[in-house]
């Protein structure tokens, strides 16, 4: 039977010490504020732990916690893990089926390439109103993982690694958060990406990976802020990218009401834009293609072609709004230009192109860069 246990000093509270010795299934544990010592560690199974302060950082556990094989499920609970040296703060090992919950937790270590929450095997991990403080968390190859992410938020100031690693199988849900570091997947991740009202510094996506994406920031100004490989599959919405997105492999991309400051897309992705905004250069090349309604692609002094389209790729346009700010666009190669523009900043569009009958542009007078 489940029993509620009080830890601390008090004349009506057990010893932190005796209460882990003398633990049983089901028990939650009520610790009263201050600092508990877990130098060794513990295995924890079928528990719940609970600091009873008005906050996190008034309950402080220096050390880690992993979770049992045979854990059906972990609870931690208004507390913060303090983890010293290369460890994980909570470990998840590979043969486990359990359920992971944190509510209202601050997780921090020291920062290295260890992952501050490592989780394999068969997991549901839920965070609420968490903070992740200098270490990532990271689903490892061979899990089979549902995440569910709310309200929280993940410091790790690094570029090495990265902050939330999502390998092996599953579903991640992430709302209302911020990753102040690189969410990534990769080549051999199958897994469904829901990231809703959410701010991120950048993004890479490999393997097979469905992104939904709703009312987003990502950040980073860096040309590779958001990158996207193999075959993943992106449903992208109402979101903002500061600085490049870079589509590779077999991607395909639905983008709308959308800006990015810069879009290039090789090899053999497929780009559908509508209503969405490129500020300063958009790049297909390779067998790239591009649908692009109500949209508008601008220019800007950094670079000499506003739009360019090369190699064997294709550009089809529905009423879309061309301001090169003085650039020029680029149809080389055996690429193809088709569009019908809506209106633009110049009275003559400057094209330089390969093959004329490939340049197909109505609705604004256009000319051969000289």
């Amino acid at each position: 039977m489940p029993r509620i246990v009080k830890v601390g000093a008090g004349g009506d509270e057990i010893d932190w010490k005796e209460a882990l010795k003398n633990l049983r299934a089901d028990d939650m544990l009520l610790l009263k504020p201050g600092f508990y010592e877990l130098e060794q560690g513990i295995s924890a199974c079928d528990v719940t732990i609970k600091g009873t302060g008005a906050s996190p950082e008034d309950t402080v556990i220096d050390g880690y916690i992993s979770v049992s094989p045979d854990s059906r499920y972990v609870t931690l609970e208004n507390l913060t893990i303090n983890t010293i040296g290369e460890r994980n703060a909570l470990f998840i090992p590979y043969n486990a089926d359990t359920y992971l919950t944190l509510r209202n937790c601050v997780i921090k270590t020291e920062i290295n390439e260890n992952a501050a929450i490592a989780l394999n095997g068969k997991c549901t991990v839920e965070l609420y109103s968490c903070r992740v403080i200098n270490g990532s968390v990271s689903f490892f190859s061979g899990s089979d993982f549902r995440l569910e992410m709310n309200d929280s938020q993940i410091d790790y100031p690094v570029t090495d690694y990265c902050g939330l690693a999502l390998e092996g199988i599953g579903t991640a849900i992430i709302n209302n958060s911020t990753v102040n570091s690189s969410i990534n997947t990769f080549s051999d991740t199958n897994i469904e990406l829901v990231i809703n009202n959410s701010r991120l510094r950048d993004v890479h996506l490999a393997g097979q990976t469905w992104l939904n994406m709703l009312n987003c920031q990502i950040y980073s100004k860096e040309d590779n802020a958001f990158t996207s490989d193999d075959e993943c599959w992106l449903n992208i919405a109402n979101s903002v990218f500061s600085g490049g997105m870079y589509l590779d492999g077999s991607t395909t991309m639905l983008l709308q009401n959308s800006k990015c400051d810069r879009l290039m897309a090789i090899a053999g992705t497929k780009t559908t834009m509508t209503n969405s905004l490129c500020k300063s250069h958009a790049d297909f090349q390779q067998n790239a293609s591009c649908d692009a309604t109500r949209s508008t692609f601008n220019g800007s002094e950094e670079f000499e072609f506003f739009l360019a389209v090369n190699g064997e790729a294709e550009f089809k346009g529905h009423d879309i709004i061309l301001n090169p700010n003085g650039a020029t666009l680029a149809v080389q190669d055996d690429a193809i230009f088709r569009t019908n523009v809506l209106s633009s900043d110049q009275k003559a569009l400057s094209v330089e192109y390969t093959n004329l009958p490939n340049v197909n542009i109505l609705g604004l007078k256009w000319e051969k860069r000289k």
